[in-house]
Formats: structure tokens, sequence, C-alpha cells
């Protein structure tokens, strides 16, 4: 009885190291911590909906025109 217990002791640590280096990383920088925690968060498909509304609504860019056609009014 008390190896088995020993036993179920040591798969747990060793699921718990395991669980916890997978867990411990290190970022260069604050982008790559985004992009990480991006990779693992899915966007809910509410809120995915409702920034495509919005975006839909926002006015189109107009592209200005070239000085030279404001000079010579092409």
């Amino acid at each position: 009885m008390n190896n088995r217990l020993q036993q179920q002791q040591t798969a747990q640590a060793d699921q718990t190291q395991q669980t916890g280096t997978h867990a411990a990383q290190s970022f260069e920088n604050a982008e790559e911590v985004i992009r990480a925690d991006r990779a693992q968060t899915s966007v809910p498909p509410a809120l995915g909906d409702r920034i495509a509304e919005s975006l839909s609504r926002e006015p189109q860019a107009v592209a200005p025109k070239s000085w030279w056609k404001r000079l010579f009014g092409g």
C-alpha cells in the first residue's frame, strides 16, 4: 500500500513539474507576449461580429491626390 501511494505522489509531482515548465516562457518584447496570448485565446463569435459590423460602418479612406494633379488640375 505504501509503495502505491509513493508511485501516485511521484506521478503527480512529475505531472505538476511538466505543467509548470510548459507554462513558463520568456519574451523579448511586448509584441511577442501579445502574439503568444492571441495564439492561445479565441475571439468570441459575438465580439467578432460586432467588430466586423463596426468596421463596415467606418468611412472608406480616400487617397489624396498627388501634388502634381493638384497643381495642374488633373
